[in-house]
């Protein structure tokens, strides 16, 4: 009876409830049934992220007025001190000169019209409109009813509404219009706006509301309403044509012109209700003094505002941006509410414990998490049943699960090897076999003839019919330490290990590592899919793929987001989810494909961490099953805080991201800042300096922005794609003068790319002296300088050549002739002079002025400019030879080539080499004891030789090291010629010395 009468009381209720929405009466009571037994998932439906920004991110000031997003995607701020643009990463203060009046002003309104215009209201600076790039002002004086703008809105036609301090105004072709003769609509002050589907205007005023019809008239009773008193400060037409109104009183909504109330209560968080939105889908948004709730499904979400938004702020405005975020401007600061992608499961909801290592879905529907420490937690129609050591469990430490085919769960613990089986009474009621290993069970797996396969840390179990069978690498399993094992649609098990993949064949193993391709040995878990592939999750190697017999691995090289992957698992819509120790990632299969077939160079992995809802990023991938898809296509992944649920068909943010070159910074100094103003088309021209060059870039996607990431190419200097992440922001040092085209393409936070992206034309003009003409004026001048050097060394060299002609001519008829007297008198006087002392004074004195004939005859060849030749060298060589050896009893044989090339030799060369050969001829005839010399001029590997071998008695080993005076002078004197001296006995007796010509002279 109890039961009963609490039934009818709330079906009154129920009752009660629909009457105030304006629902039907069955729409109504099924809703109410349904929400009594409404889980944990139906009761936080639509979930949100909330992050906030105050001024120590940037904001101009904490107290949010206005919110609106123009048309480039740049979210605009209206604060109590000033504007500001946003791309969901930094805030760009509006400080432009033609309007410093609205720098540090208060913003009331916000407003972006169809051409592209941003309206901005601010307090008693009347109306600024910002188009193309220019400002203008509107006050009282150019037709506003009053400098005190408080809200603004775009009609349908394409007209400007404008609620004043004192009045309504409508701006339309550059005119604006009053409504003097209307009551509510004249010196009044309207509070808000809002246009509804049949183009009425709805106007909000501190003394009640007031109405325009599409043709601009206003209605006097609301369009058949009638008058609706009262001190209103929001107003808003949902998609079912109910007028909801903010009052200070309440919360008001009219259904056929009734009014239902919401006072302060449990489901409004206080009764000054400052702001009405309605979103895309249709949920209705309520901004107070008391912070923000939400009308779901007819109903509104009981302290909303306090368990999951965190916002217990006034709230100023709401709105949403084209992504479907929601913006709510607070005295507090700015809110961001991203649509959820994730549940969390945790000790507050119910689980025994947070640390869960494996989970699953039983026949009947309810999820089992199983807790290390803590047992293990069922949760059935909302509600959570803990079974542990002291209720039915043999241990707390509990590892994996396993859901058998008759309704019972399996249940491996930790350490010993125990292994339970719950059936419906929720008590262990398996006792454990002798043969299973004494050690941790990991996984539990029962196949399809209901063995049920036990992995454990010292290797495999199979219980079937009471029998206990073990396998371990010595029967032929690829390790002992069993981590994973997985059936696929052929009834094949593959078992993972931590030494390679083992796939049972009935009689036996065939073992997978890394030789035939795996990406590493340690496994972590298997997936099989639907067409039969495989696919292996590793330990430190990524992901492999096992299709048609063929190992295929995917790693961070690849793109993939981590190399240790916990889990893998697949969502309806062809995406592979993975966790791992630093959150979750998805690949599409199709870019896996795509990747195979060679048609894209890398994978994109689209990550989750707890910006995106995870209360932690460290995920569990000790034991099995550590994710599980549910019946409802939830994925859920274990966790060290819980279970975490991936919605189904979870939303992809596939809206491109604009793309927007904002500033340019050349060697320090800010070139170009784009701000408010709209980005040039034209060349930009860089002044000459440095070339330090710096282009700022953003992506405008809001929802993670954070997340967004660019890669950048500026065409003349980089040859590819510079692979930014998350960098906003491209440098070069060193670039110079030219014209470079710059490229920038981003992705949002779901991987989806704006391969148009933006471009810029630099164009780095030049230093004078990196001009052309500058450079052809300095080449010219080069040529002029060399030519005229080449002149001026000519003439010296020739002056040089006509002074040595000079003093060899002078040596030779000057000194020459007056030594040829000498000679001639000195030869007169030995004939005439008797024997004696002073006839061999005089024969000595003929001898030394035919020495110094002969000195002075080598000194004259020498400085002669005509003699440098190396025909006129060996010439003068051969016979000097044949005279020096002349009367000497030692015959000389020469060897002189017929076609000598024709190279010039230099005054010191033909010196040097003279000389040695000189001293090589002395050599021979006073050590030598030879009786034939033979000189020769020869070619040896393309460099010229001379050649002087004699039939003497050759060198001793004391005098072959070139230790001598006479030796190192002739090797001295190559050297500083730049050739090479080579003395060595005749195999046939005898001396041979070599006198290599300086490389310069190979032919």
């Amino acid at each position: 009876m109890l039961r009963l009468r609490m039934f009818s009381s709330l079906k009154a209720f129920a009752r009660q409830v629909c009457h105030c929405l304006g629902w039907t009466k069955g729409v109504g009571l099924v809703w109410f049934a349904s929400a009594l037994n409404m889980n944990v998932f139906a009761a936080d439906a639509a979930r949100y992220n909330v992050r906030v920004w105050q001024t120590d991110e940037g904001l101009p000031q904490n107290s949010v007025n206005a919110i609106t997003q123009t048309r480039d995607g740049y979210l605009w701020v209206g604060t109590r001190e000033g504007l500001a643009c946003f791309d969901g990463i930094k805030f760009t203060l509006l400080d432009e000169a033609a309007a410093s009046y609205l720098k540090n002003a208060s913003i009331s309104a916000l407003c972006v019209s169809r051409d592209g215009s941003l309206w901005i209201a601010s307090e008693s600076n009347g109306l600024t409109r910002l188009k193309g790039g220019k400002f203008t002002h509107f006050l009282k004086a150019d037709g506003l009813p009053d400098n005190q703008v408080q809200c603004l809105l775009e009609g349908r036609d394409g007209g400007l509404w404008i609620g004043s301090e004192t009045g309504l105004a409508r701006f339309y072709e550059d005119q604006f219009t009053l409504f003097p003769e209307a009551d509510l609509l004249h010196n009044n002050s309207i509070k808000a706006l809002h246009e509804d589907g049949q183009g009425i205007l709805r106007v909000a005023t501190v003394t009640g509301l007031a109405s325009v019809n599409k043709d601009g008239v206003p209605s006097a009773n609301n369009l058949g309403i009638g008058p609706v008193g009262g001190v209103f400060k929001s107003v808003c037409v949902d998609q079912s044509e109910r007028i909801w109104l903010g009052t200070t009183d309440g919360l008001i909504c009219l259904v056929d012109g009734k009014p239902a109330s919401y006072a302060a209560n449990k489901t409004v968080p206080e009764k000054i209700t400052t702001v009405i939105h309605e979103d895309r889908v249709g949920q209705l948004w309520i901004g107070t003094y008391g912070g923000l709730t939400r009308r779901i499904g007819g109903a509104l979400a009981q302290n909303w505002w306090l368990n999951k938004s965190g916002i217990d702020d006034v709230i100023n405005t709401v709105y949403e941006d084209r992504e479907r975020n929601l913006w709510i401007g607070g005295r507090d600061g700015l809110y961001r509410l991203s649509p959820a992608r994730f549940v969390n499961v945790t000790t507050q909801d119910g689980l025994t414990g947070n640390n869960v290592v494996s989970l699953l879905e039983d026949r009947d529907g309810a999820m089992w998490f199983a807790t290390w420490g803590n047992g293990v937690t069922r949760l059935k129609g909302g509600r959570y049943t803990s079974i542990t050591a002291s209720n039915g469990l043999t241990y707390d430490k509990v590892l994996s699960l396993e859901k058998s085919r008759n309704g019972n769960l399996w249940v491996g613990m930790d350490f010993v090897g125990v292994l339970n089986r719950l059936p419906a009474t929720l008590s262990n009621d398996f006792p454990r076999p002798s043969g299973i290993f004494n050690s941790a069970i990991r996984v539990i797996h029962e196949d399809k003839t209901g063995a049920v396969w036990v992995g454990t840390g010292k290797g495999l179990n199979v219980i079937f019919s009471n029998h206990v069978a073990s396998y371990t690498t010595t029967e032929g399993l690829a390790g002992n330490d069993i981590t994973a094992i997985c059936e696929n649609i052929n009834g094949q098990l593959w078992i993972g290990t931590d030494q390679g993949l083992s796939c049972w064949t009935g009689n036996g193993f065939t073992n997978l590592t890394t030789e035939p391709g795996l990406s590493h040995n340690r496994i972590n878990a298997i997936y099989a899919d639907a067409m039969g592939e495989v696919w292996i999750a590793t330990r430190g190697g990524g992901l492999s793929r096992y299709k048609a017999g063929k190992l295929t691995s995917y790693t961070t090289q690849e793109g993939l987001f981590n190399d240790d992957v916990y889990e893998v698992l697949e969502d309806a819509s062809g995406h592979l989810w993975m966790s791992c120790r630093r959150g979750i990632f998805r690949v599409s299969r199709s870019e896996l494909d795509n990747f195979d077939s060679g048609n894209i160079k890398r994978i994109n992995s689209t990550s989750f961490g707890r910006e995106d809802g995870l209360a932690t990023e460290q995920c569990n991938g000790v034991a099995k099953p550590a994710g599980w898809k549910s019946q409802d296509g939830r994925l859920w992944f274990a966790t060290i805080r819980g279970a975490v649920a991936v919605e189904p068909n979870v939303r992809v943010n596939d809206l491109l991201p604009a793309v927007i070159v904002e500033k340019i910074v050349v060697d320090q100094k800010v070139l170009r800042a784009n701000g408010v103003r709209q980005p040039d088309s034209g060349t930009l021209m860089i002044p000459p300096g440095s070339g330090r060059i710096e282009i700022h870039f953003t992506a405008l996607s809001l929802w993670a922005a954070e997340k967004n990431r660019f890669k950048y190419q500026l065409e003349g200097l980089d040859d590819e794609w510079v692979d930014a992440g998350h960098q906003r922001v491209a440098n070069y040092p060193n670039a110079g003068p030219g014209t470079y085209r710059f490229k920038v393409i981003a992705c949002n936070n779901d991987g989806v790319w704006n391969e148009s992206g933006a471009e810029l034309t630099l164009r780095i003009l030049p230093h004078f002296w990196q001009t052309w003409w500058f450079r052809a004026a300095l080449v010219l001048f080069s040529i002029l300088l060399i030519a005229g050097i080449y002149r001026i060394r000519v003439a010296r060299l020739r002056g040089l050549a006509d002074l040595r002609i000079r003093i060899a001519q002078d040596l030779h008829d000057d000194i020459g002739s007056r030594l040829t007297r000498v000679a001639m008198v000195t030869e007169l006087a030995d004939r005439e002079t008797p024997a004696g002392v002073s006839k061999s004074h005089i024969q000595n004195i003929a001898r030394t002025v035919r020495d110094i004939t002969r000195a002075m005859d080598e000194i004259v060849w020498t400085i002669n400019p005509r003699n440098d030749s190396l025909e006129n060298l060996a010439n003068y060589i051969f016979h000097y030879a044949q005279e020096y050896f002349q009367d000497t009893g030692v015959r000389c044989r020469l060897d002189l080539p017929h076609d000598l090339p024709d190279r010039r030799v230099t005054t010191e060369e033909r010196h040097n080499l003279f000389m040695a050969v000189k001293e090589a001829l002395n050599n021979v005839l006073k050590h030598a004891g030879a009786t034939e010399v033979r000189i020769a001029l020869t070619r040896i590997e393309k460099r010229m030789v001379i050649l002087i071998s004699d039939n003497g008695r050759g060198v001793s080993a004391s005098q072959a090291d070139l230790t001598g005076v006479g030796m190192l002078n002739m090797k001295q004197r190559l050297q500083i010629i730049g050739g090479e001296f080579k003395v060595e006995n005749n195999p046939a007796g005898g001396t041979a010395v070599a006198m290599q010509m300086p490389r310069k002279w190979s032919v």
